[in-house]
């Protein structure tokens, strides 16, 4: 059976290096990063390029099934100028390139930190917006694009809130947002696959002790996580009151939100 061919961007990133090897047992990827993309896989294909460039994101996209975008800007000191290349305009050169190419679905990697400035407590998808820095912003902006092209278009979007994707969990902050790669892959796989996905918000954690977000809309589209986190704690794993203002344990966001934030017009990449 041909296997549909997906396009992975970031693939090269500390996410897109642990859900690429599993995304490979289930499709043919084409991985796009502008970072070496290192030794290419039976049934892949490697683009190395800036997919701000609206060239860049039509090769992307040729041919494709759907797109899982990973890629963008990742740090809590950015400045809005750093984001606007990789965080603004590579989202909307891949939605324009979907849209004239007909690639009819669409994975956004949002984050927690688009409600990052929130006290620690359950928040639901209908939270209010409080990004913790010009990351979150970044974000906030990127589900609003899937949102205006699956409105207009008929894109069917997933946009899926990351929490931590680390491979082990390192504080009790983490603990309540974290998800493992394997759970990740099965979200990543009901937003390319399942009918009933037109523009949907889901937070992506695996099974967390008094977890910060609901799985409700997840569970609605048939997703059950397999990890717990609390199975997963690092060796030096530092419980959430053994954490200090400083690292951020009363926001949600962590350390984004404890994080100075910087001149928004002043590069800082």
């Amino acid at each position: 059976m041909t296997k549909k061919r997906i396009l992975l961007t970031g693939a090269a990133g500390r996410v897109g290096r642990l859900v690429r090897p599993l995304l490979q047992a289930a499709y043919a990827l084409r991985v796009c990063d502008l970072a070496p993309l290192g030794p290419m896989a039976p049934d892949e294909e490697i683009l190395q390029g800036d997919l701000a460039d609206s060239a860049v994101a039509a090769e992307a996209v040729a041919g494709v099934a759907a797109v899982v975008h990973l890629a963008g800007l990742v740090a809590p000191a950015v400045s809005f100028e750093d984001t606007l290349s990789p965080n603004y305009r590579a989202v909307l050169a891949l939605l324009e390139s979907c849209r004239h190419g007909g690639v009819p679905r669409f994975v956004f990697a949002s984050s927690h930190h688009i409600v990052g400035l929130h006290a620690p407590g359950p928040l639901g998808a209908d939270a209010p917006i409080a990004p913790d820095g010009f990351y979150g912003l970044s974000k906030a902006f990127g589900e609003a694009a899937c949102a205006m092209y699956a409105r207009r278009f008929g894109l069917r979007a997933m946009i899926i809130r990351i929490g931590n994707a680390d491979p082990e969990v390192v504080d009790g902050r983490r603990e309540r947002l974290w998800v493992r790669a394997r759970d990740l892959v099965q979200l990543i796989g009901i937003g390319i696959e399942h009918e009933d996905v037109h523009c949907e918000i889901v937070y992506g954690t695996s099974q967390c002790p008094d977890p910060f977000f609901p799985k409700n809309a997840a569970a609605r589209l048939g997703y059950r996580p397999q990890d717990h986190a609390s199975d997963h704690r690092s060796p030096n794993f530092r419980p959430l009151a053994a954490m200090s203002a400083a690292d951020g344990a009363g926001f949600v966001g962590g350390g984004f939100a404890a994080s100075a934030l910087p001149d928004p017009f002043r590069r800082t990449q």
